[in-house]
C-alpha cells in the first residue's frame, strides 16, 4: 500500500485534534478543516436548536430549512434514525454535530477514510460504518447540487412540478443510504409538501412511537 507522509492539518477548534496530536503523519494526504468552532472543541456547535424542527418526533407542522447545512444534518438523521424502531439518534446528534463540523457540506465532503475511521470508533456516535461514508458521499453530492443550483433549497425548488413518487426518487437516487421511508420523513421534517396517505414503503411514525412507548413500558 502506498503510504503518504503528508500531515493531517486540522483546525485549533477541531474535535479530532487531541485524537490525532500523536498520530499526524499518516496515509490519507493532506486535509484541513475550514469550519472554525465557537467555544472549546468539546462544545456542540452554535446551531439555534429551534430550527431543527426534525429532533422533535412528533412534529409535522415543520417551517423550510434553508441552509445547506441544515438539510444535510436532516438527511443525515434520518439516515441514522431509519432502521430502528424508537429513536436512540436524538442524545447523541450533539456528538454527531460535532465530529462532521455541523454538517457544512464542503468541510464533510472532504474528510478522508482515515478520519472517518476515526470517528467509527467514538463511542458518542452510532458506529455504521456504511451511514458514516454514506454521511461524507451525500455532503459530496450536496456540493455538486449546491454547484449547479446556488443551493439546495432552490434544488428543491426546481421540483416542485413534479408529483411526489418522482421527486422521491430523484432524491433518494442521488443520496447513498435514503430509501423511500427516510425521503418522506427528511422532505416531511424540511417542511416540504409529502402526500397524506404514505407511499407504499414508508412506515407510520405513529406506530414507531408506540412500539417504542410499548418498549419503554416493559
Amino acid at each position: 500500500m502506498h503510504e503518504s507522509t503528508h500531515r493531517i492539518r486540522l483546525a485549533p477548534d477541531c474535535p479530532h485534534r487531541n485524537e490525532f496530536r500523536n498520530n499526524a503523519r499518516s496515509r490519507c494526504g493532506r486535509w484541513r478543516a475550514n469550519f472554525r468552532y465557537s467555544g472549546s472543541a468539546k462544545a456542540t456547535p452554535t446551531i439555534p436548536r429551534s430550527r431543527f424542527v426534525w429532533q422533535h418526533l412528533g412534529v409535522t407542522e415543520a417551517s423550510p430549512v434553508h441552509t445547506d447545512a441544515e438539510y444535510l444534518d436532516n438527511l443525515t438523521r434520518k439516515i441514522f434514525i431509519s432502521g430502528f424502531s424508537g429513536d436512540p439518534v436524538s442524545a447523541r446528534w450533539p456528538r454527531f454535530r460535532e465530529v462532521f463540523y455541523a454538517f457544512d457540506p464542503e468541510t464533510v465532503a472532504e474528510m478522508p477514510d482515515l478520519l472517518i475511521d476515526h470517528v467509527q470508533q467514538d463511542p458518542g456516535v452510532i458506529r455504521n460504518k456504511r451511514k458514516l461514508r454514506a454521511t461524507v458521499a451525500n455532503a459530496s453530492e450536496f456540493v455538486r447540487i449546491v454547484e449547479e443550483f446556488g443551493s439546495f433549497h432552490t434544488y428543491l425548488r426546481s421540483l416542485d412540478d413534479l408529483p411526489y413518487e418522482r421527486r422521491a426518487k430523484l432524491i433518494s437516487d442521488r443520496f447513498q443510504s435514503v430509501g423511500p421511508n427516510t425521503v418522506y420523513y427528511f422532505l416531511e421534517d424540511a417542511g416540504e409538501p409529502v402526500p397524506r396517505v404514505k407511499p407504499e414503503g414508508v412506515k407510520s411514525k405513529k406506530k414507531r412511537l408506540a412500539r417504542r412507548n410499548l418498549e419503554r413500558a416493559r
